[in-house]
């Protein structure tokens, strides 16, 4: 597998910015190479089912993705009802978004493909016989693919449009965490999941479990494994990681303990409404520093070709204006007169203070290369010719903005995990779900109360 190596990598890449929630596409590519002349129904989710074929190459998946986490793969009966709750989970997704009308195209996803193919620094085509050379179904990745834009579109429409943060959130954010935003914590997670409204025995059942997992950490049992088998979190079969998070993007119930933790630190049983949490600190770090920007306040006059002045009759003025300035005429009196920019025509072309990367690149460029007082001979962009002069550069601080917009992210991550998890439990357990496989959470058929986080 050394050829497909970088663009397998892509691809689990991009399924990780679409939802921690959801499949490498390699999946189904190599689920359609291995599919079986004879195969059986191992669960049946609303109107869809899921194949054992699928079932069992998923966990070959899953297995050879530990792996290269560095995890050591526990046996496949600890992980076939992680791997089969996450079929389930990607099949209720998608049913979703096809539900709320939301398509991907063929020209969207050549999209997504050509995106894929450019992170492994391949033309498409190179792609497509990278994956066929080693035996893949092109065609099922494809379709795998579509899957998990399906699956991120329907997350956007009814979680991520719905989180608000307002300047009253990140005022009450930054009074809470003086000093702990600039913090970083790397999280490890177990979850018992407990169903919305469960009776007394089922909580008993649960916490009894969690207690029994909490044992085995406290004998030294590795993390990442006891994770992999026993939790009910999206992120299991990644051992359980949380990756690194800011104080103010850990989960509610977790924000008071973590930044007391030392490095190495198992958490003792946390009751939540989702159910039963036991947390590892991996490791901290702090990230603040000071933050500073160069501004620079620059004019400029643009001119641009039109029906009456054609480009070498444009470029011919812009030299002529060029000349003007040299001779000591008014920059302002010039722009107001001649400039074609509305925005800054009536400003004498007055740009105003601006920090890297507003303009475009052509013109940014010229920009830099200039001191303050220095005009720039006439030069060309995508939008005309330009005359342009740097009349001052400032250094400012900007690390109050800055916190605030990392306490804007943080505040924003924290809502929007909070609120993925709560509508996956609805969704999952709303669904009807019948287990056809001995041994996976249910041997008795159906089952609308399994948690899904």
């Amino acid at each position: 597998m050394k050829l497909l190596r970088r663009p397998r990598f892509a691809v689990l890449l991009f399924s990780a910015l679409c939802s921690s929630a959801l499949f490498s596409a390699s999946f189904a590519a190599q689920a359609a190479q291995a599919a079986q002349p004879i195969d059986r129904i191992i669960a049946v989710v609303d109107d869809n089912v899921i194949l054992q074929s699928e079932l069992e190459q998923a966990l070959r998946v899953a297995q050879n993705e530990m792996k290269e986490r560095g995890i050591a793969p526990p046996s496949q009966d600890a992980v076939r009802g992680q791997v089969l709750e996450r079929l389930i989970m990607m099949r209720l997704q998608t049913d979703r978004a096809k539900e709320a009308g939301i398509k991907v195209d063929d020209r969207e996803l050549n999209d997504v493909i050509g995106k894929i193919a450019e992170q492994n620094k391949m033309t498409v085509p190179q792609f497509v016989e990278s994956v066929k050379s080693e035996g893949l179904d092109y065609a099922a990745l494809r379709e795998e693919l579509r899957e998990q834009v399906l699956a991120s579109r329907v997350r956007q429409k009814e979680v991520d449009g719905r989180i608000v943060v307002t300047d009253q959130d990140i005022d009450q954010y930054l009074t809470a965490n003086t000093g702990d935003d600039q913090t970083e914590f790397h999280l490890a997670h177990i979850l018992v999941a407990i169903p919305d409204a469960a009776s007394p025995e089922v909580r008993d059942k649960a916490r009894a479990k969690a207690d029994a997992v909490l044992k085995r950490l406290r004998a030294g049992e590795d993390f990442a494994q006891v994770a992999i088998a026993t939790s009910d979190s999206p992120q299991a079969l990644q051992g359980g990681d949380l990756g690194w998070r800011k104080s103010g993007a850990l989960p509610t119930v977790f924000a008071n303990l973590v930044p007391k933790m030392t490095a190495g630190q198992i958490s003792d049983v946390i009751e939540a409404s989702n159910g039963y949490n036991i947390i590892k600190l991996v490791e901290k770090r702090d990230a603040g520093e000071r933050q500073t920007v160069t501004e620079t306040k620059a004019v400029h006059i643009l001119l641009t070709a039109n029906t009456i002045r054609n480009e070498d009759a444009t470029r011919a003025q812009a030299y002529e204006l060029y000349d003007r300035l040299k001779r000591g005429d008014d920059f302002a009196m010039l722009a107001k007169k001649f400039s074609d920019d509305p925005g800054s025509k009536n400003s004498g072309g007055d740009l105003g203070w601006q920090p890297p990367g507003v303009f475009a690149p052509e013109f940014q460029q010229q920009i830099d290369s200039l001191k303050p007082g220095e005009l720039s001979q006439p030069f060309h962009t995508q939008f005309g010719w330009h005359v342009a002069r740097v009349e001052e550069r400032r250094t400012r601080d900007i690390t109050q903005e800055a916190r605030r917009a990392r306490a804007r992210q943080a505040i924003m991550q924290r809502k929007d995990a909070e609120e993925y998890e709560s509508w996956l439990r609805r969704l999952r357990e709303e669904a009807y779900v019948e287990y056809r496989l001995a041994g996976d959470k249910s041997d008795s058929g159906t089952s609308k109360s399994s948690p899904a986080s």
